[in-house]
Parts: structure tokens; C-alpha cells; sequence
């Protein structure tokens, strides 16, 4: 069947809609806190979770499902660890969302779902971990999102009609604050912002339709630092932030994505590490900002991407190091003002089509800065594209 006739086929679980979901937050105060202080512990967990509405969906068997969620006023969510030493793993993770769905179904599934982020509304996730001496493996996390839906499709025909649409401040803040300290074998920060976010998963061969309305207005803002006395054997700092974002990846089905993603909100991505004596150490720092981004990743079959992407907001990304005495360190900053990827892995003959149109109008920034007081290498890489599109398939064999 082409691609073409798939488009305006539709194909729905029954006549029937089994499940109609609707909530209404305005005006939210939501506010989350888990913190803990400890001179020593041999491992530490510690998350902080907020939602104005969340709607959860997990059926076996096929449902057609109607959702509609709009939230206005304010999603905090902030969790930390404080300690002296921790010999073990350190895992801080703060959550923040306005809108969460998630949808997980048997045998296939129609979805309808609006979702809105109100003007004037924030959401925000904050984790941080504190240390004195040391902490010898690490795990800190924050993430946010204005509008958030995923789902996960076993077999069966899917069909998602999927509108976003916000308006509100998003950001996403981790941290690693041990200026006296040392931050042990591993640690990982990790900031990730998203104004509208769709997550759409398959496997055992599902045949999945998402059509996609994207509209972000507000500024998203994701950042990772770590500022440590001394680094780990290998550090990794990483920052995302996204106006709208899509993201498939099927197996054995066919793969069909379109619609569209207007962005005119600022997006800003930050990555930064000061740190002093890491000589046999490896810092990764990276920074990514993009005001659409679309990727779709298809195992063994065709697959469509088909999207109109506008992009009016400015776009910042920033990678930096401040080091003293070093090992080996890299740097990598990028920033989009659209960005869409088509993918097929198959070892049988396969197609990709697609019909994209990109249009950005706003300023794309990228920076790379390193500075070093001595060391064994160091190597940036910065990188601004307006409107990026690739399309790949690829045999796994060869």
C-alpha cells in the first residue's frame, strides 16, 4: 500500500470511543520538594515529581481514546541531596510537566488528545546535588515539559491525532555544586526542556498513523553545570531544550508521521563545567537547542515523515569549560531552528518518502568555550543550521 493511500486511510479500533478523559487545572499551584541532608550514606535516592494533570492509559486490548488537558499557573518541582561523602551512587531526579499522557495499548488504538499550556503559566524542575568531599558515583536529572504525551503500541493499527499547544515558561535545571570536592568514578547531569514533547513507540510489528500539531510560544530553557574541585573519571555534562519535539521509533510496522510544528518562543540550551585538577580524567560537555525537531526510526519497514516546521524564536546553545589542570576534554554545542531525521534499518528493500517543508526566520546561535590551564587534549565543536532534513536507510548487514 503507498504511502499516499495510507494518508487518508483511517483506521479505527471500533465505532466506538471507550474512553473520554478530560481535565481542567487553572490556576495550579503545584509545588514539589524532596530533599535530604547527610554527613555520610552508602547510596542515596531522592526524587521530586509534579504534575497539573496526568492521564494514564495502559490497556490490552484495542480502545479508541479521547483526551483533553489544559493546566494555567505554576509546576515547581525540586529535589536535592546534600551530603559530605557518599561512597555509593547518588541519584537526585526532579520532574516537573503541565500536561502528561500516557497511552499504552494491545492490538491497536485511535487517540485523539489535545493538550494546552495556558500564556502567562511556568513549569519548572530543579535537582541538585551538593557535596563536601566526595560522591563517587552520581546520577542528577531535571527535566520539564509544558505538554507531554508518549505511547507504546503493541501490533495492531495505531492511529494518533496529537495537538499541543503552549504558551507557557519551561525550564530545567541540574546541578553538581562540589567546589571543595570530588565527584568520584562517574557522574552524569542531565537538563532536558521541552514546551511540547510526543513520544510514540512500537513494537511486534504495530502499523502506526501520528498526525502532530505543534505550537509553542513560551521560553525553554534546559541547563546542566557541575562546578567540582576535582573531576570523575568520567563526567559527562549534557543540556536540551526544544520548542516542539516529536519522536517515533517503530519496529516491523509501517511508520507515518506528519503535520505540523510552529515555534516562536526562545529556546536556550546551556552546558558548563568548572572544574580544577582532572588529569586522568575525560570531561564530555554538550549542549543542544532547537526550536523543531522531528525523528522518526523505523525497523524493517517503510516509512513517511511529512511535517511543516516554522521556526520564529531565537535559538541559543552554549558548551564551556573552565579547567585548571587536566585530562582529556570535548566540547560540542549545536543549535537548530528546524531539525527532522528519517531512519529505516532493514535488511529486506524498504522506502522512505517524505514531503517536508522548513521554514526559520530567527537567529541561531552555537558556542564553543573552552579555557585550560594545562592538560592532555582538549577539541569543540560548535555547530548553527537553520533548517537541517536527513533522510537514511540503512542495511544492518552491511
Amino acid at each position: 500500500m503507498s504511502a499516499a493511500t495510507l494518508t487518508s486511510t483511517a483506521t479505527f479500533a471500533d465505532d466506538t470511543t471507550e474512553i473520554l478523559n478530560g481535565q481542567i487545572n487553572l490556576d495550579a499551584a503545584i509545588n514539589v520538594v524532596a530533599q535530604v541532608e547527610a554527613d555520610q550514606a552508602d547510596a542515596s535516592v531522592m526524587s521530586a515529581i509534579g504534575m497539573a494533570n496526568a492521564a494514564t492509559f495502559d490497556l490490552i486490548t484495542p480502545h479508541d481514546i479521547e483526551n483533553s488537558q489544559t493546566f494555567s499557573g505554576n509546576v515547581a518541582s525540586r529535589a536535592s541531596t546534600t551530603a559530605d561523602i557518599i561512597d555509593g551512587m547518588a541519584v537526585t531526579t526532579a520532574i516537573g510537566l503541565g500536561n502528561s499522557a500516557s497511552v499504552m495499548v494491545d492490538d491497536g488504538m485511535d487517540v485523539n488528545s489535545a493538550q494546552t499550556a495556558l500564556d502567562g503559566a511556568s513549569v519548572s524542575a530543579e535537582a541538585e546535588l551538593a557535596i563536601s568531599s566526595y560522591a563517587m558515583h552520581s546520577l542528577t536529572t531535571a527535566s520539564a515539559a509544558a505538554n507531554a504525551y508518549e505511547s507504546i503500541a503493541y501490533g495492531g493499527e495505531t492511529n494518533l491525532n496529537l495537538r499541543q499547544d503552549s504558551g507557557a515558561s519551561v525550564t530545567a535545571d541540574a546541578f553538581i555544586l562540589a567546589p571543595t570536592g570530588g565527584i568520584g568514578d562517574s557522574a552524569i547531569v542531565l537538563g532536558t526542556a521541552n514546551g511540547n514533547s510526543v513520544s510514540v513507540e512500537g513494537y511486534m510489528g504495530p502499523s502506526q498513523i501520528v498526525t502532530v500539531d505543534q505550537d509553542n510560544r513560551g521560553r525553554v530553557s534546559g541547563r546542566a553545570f557541575i562546578e567540582a574541585g576535582g573531576g570523575s573519571v568520567s563526567t559527562q555534562a549534557v543540556a536540551a531544550a526544544n520548542g516542539n519535539a516529536v519522536r517515533i521509533q517503530n519496529e516491523d510496522g509501517y511508520a507515518h508521521l506528519q503535520g505540523e510544528q510552529t515555534n516562536s518562543g526562545q529556546v536556550a540550551s546551556e552546558a558548563r563545567m568548572v572544574v580544577g585538577l582532572y588529569d586522568v580524567d575525560t570531561l564530555s560537555i554538550s549542549s543542544e537547542g532547537v526550536g523543531n525537531s522531528a525523528i522518526l526510526s523505523n525497523i524493517g519497514a517503510d516509512a513517511f515523515m511529512g511535517l511543516d516546521q516554522t521556526n520564529t524564536g531565537t535559538v541559543n546553545s552554549t558548551a564551556s569549560l573552565q579547567g585548571q589542570t587536566g585530562g582529556n576534554a570535548a566540547l560540542f554545542s549545536t543549535a537548530y531552528g528546524n531539525a527532522a531525521t528519517s531512519y529505516i534499518c532493514s535488511d529486506c528493500p524498504v522506502t522512505s518518502y517524505g514531503d517536508m517543508n522548513q521554514l526559520n526566520s530567527a537567529t541561531i546561535n552555537s558556542t564553543v568555550n573552552g579555557q585550560l590551564g594545562s592538560g592532555n587534549a582538549i577539541s569543540g565543536t560548535a555547530t548553527a543550521i537553520g533548517n537541517a532534513a536527513t533522510y537514511q536507510t540503512v542495511d544492518p548487514y552491511q
